[in-house]
């Protein structure tokens, strides 16, 4: 079961708290940021959306955060296929995966049993434990599909 924004943001500080981080105002304010961010995002976005609104944090603090967050399982990173990585959320334990258009760079989540079944079999045989894993399906979106197409009819 998902958790509502408070009580996320409650185990994220609680987290954060506990580590080896200290608890500044510049990370409170990232990490407040990140929370009301839906979907995916990347620290260019978070530095963005943190001058949009005023808040007072470095593009340092926000690159050094992110890897801590990701560490802490609080932030799952998600490779987009351009130059930088994004990021989501880690809210609900329920697992996805992502399909990705090279071309524009649309993202759908999915969620498919038979390949999470597939993961926890291989890793059984294999005496592997799981701690996370990520499927990334790079393409191209409907739309982009039948541009590419459109394209090709007017070019014959």
């Amino acid at each position: 079961m998902a958790m509502n924004h408070e009580e996320l943001q409650a185990e994220v500080m609680d987290l954060l708290q506990h580590s080896e981080l200290r608890m500044t105002p510049q990370r409170r304010a990232i990490v407040r940021q990140i929370l009301s961010t839906p979907g995916h995002f990347s620290a260019d976005d978070l530095v963005t959306a943190l001058d949009q609104t005023q808040e007072e944090a470095s593009r340092a603090t926000i690159y050094r955060l992110i890897p801590a967050l990701v560490e802490l399982g609080i932030l799952r990173e998600v490779e987009h296929g351009d130059d930088h990585s994004h990021y989501e959320v880690v809210s609900d334990p329920a697992h996805h995966e992502h399909l990705i258009c090279q071309c524009c760079g649309e993202v759908i989540e999915f969620v498919c049993p038979a390949i999470e079944g597939a993961i926890i079999g291989v890793c059984r045989e294999h005496h592997f434990r799981h701690y996370q894993h990520g499927l990334e399906i790079t393409g191209l979106c409907r739309e982009c599909q039948q541009e590419t197409d459109s394209q090709r009819l007017s070019a014959s």
